[in-house]
């Protein structure tokens, strides 16, 4: 989110946690130029990144690690770019 809104007047960084049943729910959004239908397409592949200095490993890990705690990665609909985490409630 840091890096989308790099120079863009009034960005905005969004972070809300909230309970859903057993599960913890966090979302993480911005005001930036959001996830186009072809990022969002690889967004989770290995390898596959936008970025020129990036390796394409980043939320693969972090989607993977979370799978491994019992939670989901996944990202969401809205003006910008939208994450959504959740992990069981301890």
């Amino acid at each position: 989110a840091i890096e989308a809104l790099d120079g863009r007047a009034n960005g905005r960084i969004r972070i809300t946690a909230r309970v859903d049943g057993g599960m913890a729910v966090v979302t993480v959004s911005d005001n930036g130029p959001g996830l186009s239908p072809a990022v969002r397409e690889g967004l989770f592949m290995p390898f596959v990144t936008t970025k020129p200095e990036g390796l394409g490993l980043g939320l693969v890990i972090a989607r993977d690690i979370l799978a491994e705690c019992g939670g989901t990665f996944t990202a969401g609909d809205g003006p910008g770019a939208v994450f959504i985490l959740t992990l069981a409630r301890a």
